[in-house]
């Protein structure tokens, strides 16, 4: 006899709820669980991890490449989304990529391309219930203070690579562990500017004594190679065509980095796709004959990549995609102003 009141205790409230007589949210029975993996370098993918574990690893120097996101909602009209800042690509929501949500992939994968920062936010009718709280190990820096609810975390300027990181969704009022810090550092346009001011002063000042302050012993652009929102700094030194090269900057740990040097003689530089990030295509091009290679900052050095050579067909123009990289004399500092 009890049994049978049970089950017809159990039916009847299935139906009440079918019918819309008793709100969803009365029969969460807990909270949201958040469950996590990421891509890391030389590993792949991980296993999932739950509330407040860390996901990707620590003291290897690994970068973090994507990371999956899932939510049980326990009940609750509720959903997890998020969005990474990725080398070469940017802010997810800034391209046709945008926001990926309930445990789509967001970053990439066989591209070798670190993570910088995340935003994670909750969507749904009971979004204001809870909090996502989530900490990220970034490179140089270790781990950050907790970000919430949409704020970035990570760096952004720095092309430091995100290693580890944790998340976890809890009831609002309920605080995250102690913060270690700030969740996110951000370098500023004029302390880049600064620096390369200097190092365009400095070859300047050097080249211009060498070959009697000609124009054309030195100048310099600006195109932002691994897409991390600092531009990398090209400086042509040199007498003629004959011995011109780009000497390459960047910026990193609060100063102008040295990173190598290109062929500069009857040279342009052109983006692939715009003229001031992305992919970069430098042009040598001289009585009807044509070099077209890609450059890219890999592994800590210069790379050059022939894409195509030979002669220039009598009535064709030599290669061009269009977004010509803009320069300016050493001595015209309006491009670092």
């Amino acid at each position: 006899m009890r049994k049978s009141i049970q089950r017809l205790s159990v039916l009847l409230l299935s139906l009440l709820l079918v019918i819309g007589m008793i709100p969803s949210s009365v029969m969460a029975a807990a909270d949201p669980i958040v469950s996590y993996c990421t891509h890391v370098q030389n590993e792949g993918w991980q296993d999932y991890v739950g509330t407040g574990k860390m996901s990707g690893t620590e003291g290897k120097s690994y970068r973090l490449e994507g990371i999956k996101v899932n939510l049980d909602a326990q009940g609750y009209d509720l959903g997890i989304t998020y969005q990474t800042h990725i080398q070469n690509i940017g802010w997810e929501a800034d391209t046709s990529r945008g926001w990926k949500a309930n445990d789509g992939m967001s970053g990439t994968e066989g591209l070798s391309y670190r993570l910088e920062a995340i935003q994670i936010k909750l969507t749904g009718a009971d979004a204001d219930k809870f909090n996502v709280f989530y900490q990220v190990h970034a490179q140089n820096i270790g781990w950050m203070g907790w970000a919430k609810n949409g704020e970035s975390a990570g760096t952004a300027g720095y092309g430091y690579r995100l290693e580890g990181i944790k998340i976890m969704v809890v009831p609002t009022g309920v605080d995250p562990p102690l913060n270690s810090g700030v969740p996110f550092k951000e370098y500023t346009v004029p302390q880049y500017k600064e620096a390369y001011k200097q190092v365009v002063y400095q070859l300047f000042k050097e080249n211009g004594i060498k070959y009697g302050y000609s124009q054309y012993a030195c100048h310099y652009s600006m195109f932002d190679m691994d897409s991390n929102g600092i531009p990398e700094l090209f400086v042509k030194t040199g007498s003629c065509e004959a011995d011109f090269k780009y000497q390459i900057y960047t910026y990193e740990n609060d100063q102008a980095k040295y990173m190598g040097s290109t062929n500069g003689g009857h040279a342009t530089l052109m983006g692939k796709t715009n003229s001031a990030g992305g992919e970069l295509i430098l042009l040598m091009a001289h009585m009807g004959y044509q070099q077209v290679y890609e450059i890219k900052y890999e592994n800590g050095s210069i790379t050059r990549n022939l894409m195509m050579k030979g002669e220039v067909p009598m009535g064709e123009d030599y290669y061009d995609t269009g977004y010509s990289v803009p320069w300016a004399y050493a001595r015209d500092i309006s491009l670092l102003n």
